[in-house]
């Protein structure tokens, strides 16, 4: 049996990624951390908590035509393979493993057209 995943971080995605970043910033407060951005993608200082950011609704880049407001949820674990192999047997549809800077990842859908993405990060 695969480990329990451990939350690790979480995106929102937006139709209007500058309106959102000011909307968190200057309404919620949250500290925005620009060495995160990228064209697409905004991201929040998280010193002792959840990674958090923002990602931008584009059917180009998402092409599973997510929606604004869908949130995408990061779970790490150090058995990224027996966590897949576990969820496939459970009946799930993982995405293929997938391997990105930030560490291999996954997903599945969750209800309510959320995602649920399994992250082992790259070894340090």
């Amino acid at each position: 049996m695969a480990s329990t995943p451990a939350l690790d971080f979480l995106i929102i995605y937006v139709s209007d990624l500058e309106e959102s970043l000011k909307y968190f910033t200057e309404t919620i407060g949250l500290k925005h951390d620009p060495r995160q951005d990228s064209p697409n993608f905004r991201g929040f200082v998280h010193e002792g908590g959840i990674g958090f950011g923002l990602a931008l609704v584009d059917a180009e880049i998402s092409p599973e035509a997510r929606q604004p407001g869908t949130i995408e949820i990061y779970f790490e674990t150090n058995n990224l393979d027996g966590m897949h192999a576990e969820l496939e047997s459970r009946g799930a549809q993982p995405t293929t493993i997938a391997h990105r800077p930030f560490g291999s990842i996954f997903s599945i859908p969750a209800p309510d057209g959320h995602l649920v993405t399994m992250l082992r990060p790259p070894t340090r």
